[in-house]
């Protein structure tokens, strides 16, 4: 696998190791070939498991990798997934998925700078915001694919 960058070495060794349930429930590590560059990239990030669909935003660029949709590679709570990744910027269906998100982890809402409601209800200005600011979501379609490690 690829060498995550500096800001995410912790997070990506946590999630490779024997230590990932610490954080795997919620987090995982995405890895992609860049399409125009040809690097690898490794990047943890959160994700909102539906079925054999994962959600994930994102404001980072690397997103425009999966505009029509690509392969990834995940680790997903220890093992190595191979997967389909699409980007989707229908603010519709993004803001569905950045307050499905935000409602099931709070702290996501710090990150995506989503308040959230005594009630537990992501406040809907701060989730166009978000969007409008260049919010993507990349839904990651499993394939049941397990890679050997």
């Amino acid at each position: 696998m690829a060498t995550p960058s500096p800001r995410n070495w912790i997070p990506a060794a946590i999630l490779s190791s024997p230590l990932h349930p610490m954080m795997s429930r919620r987090s995982l590590l995405l890895s992609f070939t860049g399409r125009r560059s040809g690097v690898r990239y490794v990047t943890p990030v959160n994700y909102l498991q539906r079925d054999r669909e994962l959600l994930i935003t994102t404001r980072s660029g690397w997103w425009r990798n999966f505009d029509g949709g690509g392969p990834v590679e995940l680790r997903l709570r220890g093992r190595r997934v191979a997967a389909v990744a699409e980007a989707v910027r229908e603010p519709t269906v993004v803001a569905e998925a950045l307050t499905a998100l935000v409602r099931d982890h709070r702290a996501y809402g710090r990150w995506a700078r989503v308040r959230v409601g005594a009630d537990g209800t992501p406040d809907t200005a701060d989730v166009h915001a978000a969007i409008a600011s260049g919010r993507v979501l990349v839904r990651v379609l499993l394939d049941g694919e397990t890679i050997t490690p």
